[in-house]
C-alpha cells in the first residue's frame, strides 16, 4: 500500500492492488484507528472518480461510502486501485493525523482475499476551519439554545448523525416576515487559499461572498459532508459574509456546516490557473434569460444587474444574449413601444412545484431598467450584449401575454404571432429598433425554442432580409456594424426546414449562426451541413451546447461534444441556456471558463486519458430531470463509463437488447422525436454492457418512465 496527501484537497490517496483472483466484483472495507491501538472505525472514503461520475453517484452509495467506509470495484482483479481518505475531523485532531489505516478486499459474500495496513501522517494545521458561527459579529443577529426569533440566525449544538453535520453543530436560518440579516465571519489571512463548503443539503444552502466581492455566490453542498472547491484566491484583509438564499417565493431555509480555507503556495496557484490558460481561439456566446435570473433574485436595484454579469465575464463569456421577450409577450425591458410585465408572472415547473409563480420579475421592472442597465455594465466588464427576441409565444391565457396578441387574434396561430403578415414584422422590427435606441450592441433572434411563428423559408428570409436593413441603418448612424446572430432548429428539430441558413450566411443577413437541440434531443445534431453554409462568407458558426439540466452534464458529456464540434472546425460555442451554469454551481462556471480555448479544452481530455485508467471502473447514468416522476419523452438518458475506455456498449431494456455503441456519445434510443416512447412508463432494468479488454463491465439499473 502507498499513501500520498493532495495539496489541494488535504484528503488522502491511498493505493492498494486486488488480489489476481479476485472475481468480477469485490467488496472494499475502509477503516482507521488511532496508532497502534486497533481501535478500528469507518474511514470516510470515496473511490477515485471523476467530477462527473461523482455528480452522478447515487445518495446510497454516498452513504455508504462516508459512513460505513465500503464501497465496490469491478473487473479490478491485479490492478492497482485507490481510495480517497478524508481524516477530517475525526481522524485530525489539532490538525494533525497520524493513523493506521486498513484496506481490507473482500468477496459479495464477505471471505477476505486480502488486506493491507499502513500509516498515514500529515500536518494539516495550516488549514482554516470555520465551523463556529457563534463568532460572527453581528452577535445579536445569532441565537443559541432557544428558539430564533424574526431576522435572527440559529446557531444549534448537540445534534444527533441524523442531522448530517460535522461535531453536531451547524448555523441555521428560517424565513420569516423579517429577512435573515447578512453575517460577517472576521478572519485575518494573509496570501491564496483553496475555499471548500459543506453543509447538508436536506437543512437548506447559503449564499457567499468576502468582503471585497461584488456578488454572491452558491457553492453547496450535493450530499451531507460532502465539500465543495467554491474558489482560490488571495484572502488579503477579506472577512467571510454569509447571505440567506432566496427563490420566487421569498426567502428560503439557509444553512452552513463548516467552510475550509487550505493555504496555496503561488506555485500552486499557478498550476491550478494553467487549466484555464491557452491561446483564446474560440467565441463563445450565452444566453443570459434576466427574466429565469429575477425569478429567484429579490431585484430591486440597477447596481444588482452587474451581479450576474461578473459571472458571465468570470466563465469568459464574450457575446451575453440577453433575452428581452417572445414577440406576443409582455417584455421583461424598459420599454414604451409594448407593455412590460409589471406584475405576477408563472413560471416553468421545479421539482418541488408543478405551477410556480411570482412576483420578482414584475418588481424588477418596477424599479429597474434591464436592458439600458446591463449595457452599461457590460461594456464596463468589456462583454458584448446582444438585444434577443424570442421569434415567437405569446402564453395565450397567462400572466405573460401581451396585449398586442390580446388585441389582434387575428395575427396569431396558436400561440405565435404571424411573421407573413407585415403587421407583425412591423410589430417585431419597431422593438429592434427600440432596443438599438437604448443601444443595443447587436441583434439576435432565437427561431428554435418556439419556430411556429414561421410558415415557411421564405418568410424567414423575409424577416431576416428586413431585420438586416434595421441593423445596417443604425451601423451607419454609429460607424460601426451591428452584428446580428440567430439561433434557430438543427436539423430535425420542430420546424427546421424552415430556417434557410445557407441564404442568411451567403447574403450576409446573419453574422453568427448558432444551430440548436431542443429540450434533450438532437444534443448531437451533424455539425458537417452548417460547417458547409459558413464556408468563403464572413458569417461564424457557433453551434449549440445545451447547459439546461436535460443537456449534456458538465465537465464530461459537455465537454465530449465541445471536443467534437472544436475538432469540426467552427468558430466557438453557443450555450443555452449559459446562466443556469453561470450562476449555478462554481465548478460549472469553470468548466465553461474552458470554452474559450480549444487548447484548454483538449488539455482536459489529455487529462482524463491520463486519470481514466486509475480510476474505479464503473457506469453512470445521467438521472431524470424530475426523479420521483422517471424519464419523460422529451429527454434522453446519457451514458457515461468510468475507469475504461469510451469502446463499444450495449443497452439491455428488460432482457432485449435496445441499442449498440461503437463509441460514444451513449445515449438510450436515438435523439429524435421519434425516440420519445423509447422507455415506456412504469418500472424496467436496464443493463448496461461496456467493453473492457477481452471482456465486458456490466451493471444493472432499476429506472422508470414518466407517464
Amino acid at each position: 500500500m502507498k499513501a500520498r496527501l493532495d495539496p489541494l484537497t488535504r484528503y488522502f490517496h491511498i493505493t492498494y492492488r486486488v488480489p489476481k483472483e479476485a472475481p468480477a466484483e469485490v467488496g472494499v472495507v475502509c477503516a482507521w484507528s488511532p496508532v497502534g491501538k486497533n481501535e478500528w472505525k469507518a474511514a470516510k472514503v470515496t473511490p477515485l472518480l471523476s467530477e462527473l461520475a461523482l455528480r452522478y453517484t447515487s445518495d446510497a452509495d454516498w452513504k455508504q461510502w462516508q459512513e460505513q467506509g465500503r464501497l465496490v470495484e469491478r473487473r479490478a482483479a491485479g490492478l492497482e486501485r485507490a481510495v480517497v481518505f478524508n481524516p477530517y475531523p475525526e481522524a485530525q485532531p489539532n490538525g494533525r493525523v497520524d493513523v493506521d489505516f486498513r484496506v481490507q478486499v473482500r468477496t459479495p459474500d464477505g471471505r477476505e482475499l486480502s488486506s493491507g495496513q499502513t500509516r498515514l501522517q500529515a500536518d494539516n494545521s495550516d488549514v482554516v476551519f470555520i465551523e463556529d458561527w457563534s463568532k460572527v459579529l453581528q452577535q445579536k443577529a445569532v441565537v443559541s439554545g432557544k428558539a430564533a426569533e424574526a431576522g435572527q440566525w440559529e446557531w444549534r449544538t448537540g445534534q444527533s448523525a441524523e442531522a448530517g453535520v460535522t461535531f453536531g453543530s451547524a448555523l441555521y436560518g428560517q424565513p420569516g416576515a423579517v429577512p435573515l440579516p447578512q453575517l460577517t465571519y472576521p478572519l485575518d489571512l494573509r496570501g491564496s487559499y483553496a475555499l471548500f463548503v459543506c453543509n447538508a443539503p436536506q437543512a437548506g444552502s447559503i449564499r457567499l461572498r468576502l468582503t471585497g466581492d461584488e456578488r454572491t455566490d452558491a457553492p453547496n453542498s450535493r450530499r451531507p459532508g460532502e465539500e465543495v472547491l467554491w474558489r482560490w484566491c488571495r484572502m488579503d484583509r477579506q472577512h467571510l459574509v454569509l447571505k440567506p438564499p432566496h427563490t420566487y417565493t421569498g426567502y428560503t431555509p439557509a444553512h452552513i456546516d463548516y467552510v475550509k480555507l487550505v493555504p496555496l503556495s503561488e506555485t500552486q496557484v499557478k498550476e491550478l490557473d494553467a487549466a484555464f490558460s491557452g491561446k483564446r481561439d474560440k467565441l463563445v456566446a450565452g444566453y443570459w434569460e434576466p427574466y429565469s435570473w429575477a425569478f429567484v433574485e429579490n431585484v430591486q436595484e440597477p447596481l444588482q444587474h452587474r451581479e450576474p454579469l461578473l459571472a458571465f465575464a468570470e466563465a469568459g463569456v464574450q457575446i451575453v444574449d440577453s433575452q428581452l421577450g417572445r414577440f406576443g409577450m409582455k417584455v421583461v425591458y424598459e420599454s414604451r413601444a409594448t407593455d412590460q410585465l409589471f406584475y405576477s408572472t408563472i413560471g416553468d415547473p421545479t421539482t418541488d412545484d408543478p405551477n410556480p409563480t411570482t412576483d420578482n420579475v414584475g418588481r424588477m421592472q418596477q424599479y429597474t431598467n434591464t436592458l439600458e442597465t446591463e449595457l452599461r455594465y457590460a461594456h464596463d466588464l468589456g462583454l458584448n450584449l446582444y438585444a434577443n427576441f424570442g421569434a415567437s409565444n405569446a402564453y395565450p391565457g397567462t400572466p405573460l401575454q401581451g396585449d398586442i396578441s390580446k388585441k389582434h387574434p387575428e395575427w396569431m396561430r396558436g400561440s405565435a404571432m404571424k411573421f407573413e403578415l407585415p403587421e407583425v414584422r412591423a410589430y417585431a422590427l419597431s422593438l429592434y429598433r427600440e432596443a438599438l435606441e437604448i443601444g443595443a450592441t447587436g441583434l439576435s433572434i432565437d427561431y428554435c425554442r418556439y419556430p411556429d411563428c414561421l410558415d415557411s423559408a421564405e418568410t424567414g428570409n423575409l424577416f431576416m432580409r428586413e431585420l438586416r436593413h434595421l441593423a445596417d441603418e443604425y451601423a451607419k448612424r454609429r460607424g460601426k456594424p451591428v452584428p446580428i446572430l440567430v439561433r434557430f432548429p438543427a436539423q430535425g428539430v420542430h420546424l427546421w426546414q424552415f430556417c434557410d441558413y445557407r441564404t442568411w450566411a451567403r447574403e450576409g443577413l446573419a453574422d453568427t449562426l448558432c444551430p440548436s437541440n431542443l429540450q434533450g434531443r438532437h444534443l448531437h445534431f451533424p455539425i458537417g451541413p452548417y460547417v458547409e453554409a459558413v464556408r468563403g462568407t464572413k458569417c461564424r458558426l457557433l453551434p449549440v451546447v445545451d447547459g439546461l439540466d436535460w443537456g449534456l452534464e458538465m465537465p464530461g458529456l459537455f465537454l465530449w461534444r465541445v471536443r467534437q464540434l472544436y475538432d469540426a472546425g467552427v468558430d466557438g460555442i453557443y450555450v443555452y441556456q449559459a446562466d443556469s451554469r453561470v450562476l449555478g454551481r462554481p465548478e460549472d462556471r469553470r468548466t465553461m471558463r474552458l470554452l474559450g480555448s480549444s487548447a484548454a479544452v483538449r488539455r482536459w481530455w489529455e487529462q482524463d486519458t491520463k486519470l481514466r485508467p486509475r480510476c474505479s471502473k464503473g457506469i453512470y447514468l445521467r438521472p431524470p430531470s424530475y426523479p420521483k416522476e422517471g424519464y419523460h419523452g422529451w429527454e434522453r438518458m446519457h451514458v457515461w463509463l468510468e475507469g475504461i475506455p469510451m469502446g463499444a456498449v450495449d443497452l439491455i431494456l428488460d432482457g432485449k437488447l435496445a441499442a449498440h455503441f461503437d463509441g460514444p456519445p451513449y445515449v438510450f434510443g436515438r435523439e429524435d422525436a421519434a425516440a420519445d416512447s423509447e422507455i415506456p412508463p412504469g418500472e424496467h432494468t436496464l443493463t448496461v454492457r461496456a467493453r473492457d479488454g477481452d471482456g465486458w463491465l456490466e451493471q444493472t439499473f432499476s429506472i422508470r418512465g414518466a407517464k
